[in-house]
């Protein structure tokens, strides 16, 4: 439980000096945090020009915070109390809001995210990922990641919103990722240069809700269902924009941080993708196993609002809780001793489950377009190439952003067709 103990003891210090926004531990976090899970499960790190934490590392402590919301507040993707507070309150995406301002937009973001209306556009996302295979096999060699594992999800829940066809050359080039150089100290100008165009892509989306109000039936999409939304009405068009904004950004780049994962392992591990050609029913599994041993996001982080107790550990209000949950994924009281292994058929009984699109009240409205993309994705580079094997060189080179887990790059080659 979460309410303070009598009992819970101050927060040690890290004893390796972990911390989740350090580049340092940026290629290759998890040593540090398989030591932290053996010996200091819950860790307080405070270093000079990094904003002090407490992290989380094993699996049943991080699911405890993340359900207990009134406990342990969201924060979005930051790692400190001051740049969350920056944010304009009213503007405040599904990720950094809390009940009961979290309940009401959760609604509206599972509305416009259905099974049902998910299921309906998942023959054009395959005929998508074939079209995007087939112009890359004449070449006989491709960059998986900007070629594929981009393109395919922003069509994906672009599709699902009810944004045009013709204006997917625009949308690809706004949610492609800006995180695609080296894991490093600090952002690349790129980061930059993408805040600065979404002032830009902010009309386009804007433009999108007033079409559709002029329209006297306008088309059963996303956008639409969010604008009749029962209490929609209580949304400003700024709110509207935000929340169709973190829908497209949500859905693409962690479905492009799975992809790419996903064709990484399957290319990089002997056997795997003879075995996924030969028997389809491992694609799901196998995707499965990607989400837990590459979650493709790594934290969200929660603040404390009441004293409380973490694992016997005492926390204290406005501590900035820092779950790891790449860490969580290969905890071995869950997992098992091949934990830090890449079993295929793990997930084929489902005996055991990851938490690697959250736990709780945020857990992601998108998992299941994230699932569904991934397994069309991964069905089509097994029917498209059939040769597929990575270029000579190719490692894995993670990203710079320390939320993100993914390859810059996806040097592959096959042959020509």
């Amino acid at each position: 439980m979460t309410d303070l103990s009598v009992d819970a003891v101050p927060v040690p210090s890290s004893p390796n000096g972990f911390h989740p926004v350090d580049a340092a531990n940026a290629r290759d976090p998890h040593p540090a945090l398989r030591e932290l899970r053996a010996t200091c499960p819950v860790s307080r790190v405070e270093r000079d020009g990094l904003p002090p934490v407490v992290v989380l590392t094993r699996l049943a402590d991080i699911a405890e915070v993340y359900r207990d919301y009134r406990t342990f507040e969201s924060i979005g993707f930051f790692p400190s109390l001051d740049a969350y507070n920056a944010l304009d309150p009213a503007l405040r995406s599904i990720i950094e809001l809390n009940p009961p301002d979290h309940t009401r937009v959760r609604r509206l973001s599972l509305l416009a995210l259905k099974p049902g209306a998910v299921d309906a556009v998942l023959p054009y996302v395959g005929q998508v990922a074939k079209q995007l295979l087939r112009a890359v096999r004449r070449r006989g060699e491709a960059e998986l990641v900007h070629d594929f594992a981009v393109p395919l999800p922003a069509d994906a829940i672009a599709a699902v919103l009810g944004l045009p066809e013709s204006d997917a050359e625009m949308i690809h080039d706004w949610v492609d990722s800006t995180f695609s150089e080296p894991a490093g100290d600090a952002p690349p100008p790129s980061a930059h240069a993408r805040l600065a165009r979404s002032e830009h892509f902010d009309a386009y989306l804007q433009e999108q809700i007033d079409w559709r109000r002029r329209q006297p039936e306008p088309p059963d999409d996303a956008i639409t269902r969010m604008l009749q939304f029962e209490g929609g009405g209580t949304f400003s068009d700024e709110q509207l924009v935000v929340h169709i904004r973190t829908l497209l950004m949500a859905g693409n780049e962690t479905s492009t941080s799975l992809i790419s994962n996903a064709v990484y392992r399957l290319l990089s591990l002997p056997d795997a993708y003879a075995r996924l050609h030969a028997d389809r029913s491992l694609v799901a599994p196998f995707i499965e196993e990607c989400l837990r041993f590459d979650t493709p996001l790594t934290q969200q982080p929660r603040r404390c609002v009441a004293p409380a107790d973490i694992a016997g550990f005492r926390v204290e209000p406005d501590d900035v809780i820092s779950p790891h949950l790449p860490s969580a994924n290969r905890d071995e009281r869950v997992f098992g001793d091949d934990a830090d292994e890449f079993v295929i058929d793990r997930f084929v009984d489902r005996s055991v489950d990851h938490i690697a699109f959250g736990v709780g009240v945020h857990h992601c409205v998108g998992a299941h377009l994230a699932r569904r993309t991934a397994q069309i994705a991964l069905g089509a580079v097994l029917d498209e190439l059939p040769d597929l094997e990575l270029a000579p060189g190719c490692e894995y080179d993670k990203v710079w952003f320390f939320q993100f887990w993914r390859p810059r790059r996806l040097d592959v080659r096959f042959t020509r067709r």
